[in-house]
């Protein structure tokens, strides 16, 4: 009985079976990655080829692999170099146009922001001007009306000092006059 698929036909073309049609002497291993050959006798040390296996050791028409990781692509003709750099520099000219887009947004901004702050600054200092001169005038009035009220108490001082003086003269003019105007009233 088989649990998990173990014991169950390998499908071809797994790391695990070699292509249809191709015995395991002649199975290359680059093609089929590390521990392919397992247990037939391709490699020695559980199928990984040594360090020092030489070309006369593979099967004869088979070429020997380069080892795995060295495998780099052949060098590049100028007129590819010179069209990734094209590319490059579009994109890059597309994406700074972009980006310079957007800080010439926020420049804009910045001056529209930086003219209103002007504006309103201006109109606070109006504003300060006219309310110091409201308040420079309300306090000239303030002091005219402070004079003006000593100079009245000064005016009643003076009419209360001459009063005092005038009254009883006033007083005893008016009292004589009575008694002589009560006189000559009682004649008639």
């Amino acid at each position: 009985m088989a649990l998990f698929g173990i014991g169950k036909k390998k499908r071809e073309g797994s790391p695990e079976t070699f292509p249809p049609g191709m015995p395991p002497e002649q199975a290359p291993p680059a093609q089929y990655g590390a521990g392919y050959g397992e247990g037939y006798g391709q490699y020695p040390q559980g199928g990984y080829p040594p360090e020092d296996y030489s070309a006369e050791q593979y099967p004869p028409g088979m070429e020997q692999p380069a080892p795995i990781g060295s495998q780099m692509p052949p060098p590049a003709p100028e007129a590819s170099k010179e069209k990734i750099e094209e590319i490059a520099e579009a994109i890059v000219e597309e994406k700074w146009k972009e980006k310079e887009a957007e800080i010439n947004k926020i420049i804009e901004w910045k001056d529209t922001i930086t003219t209103k702050l002007t504006q309103l600054q201006q109109q606070f200092d109006d504003l300060r001007a006219s309310f110091d001169s409201l308040h420079k005038g309300m306090l000239g009035k303030i002091t005219e009306y402070d004079e003006n009220l000593t100079n009245v108490g000064t005016e009643i001082k003076a009419m209360e000092k001459v009063f005092s003086k005038v009254l009883p003269s006033l007083t005893d003019s008016v009292n004589k006059l009575g008694r002589i105007s009560g006189t000559g009233i009682k004649k008639k």
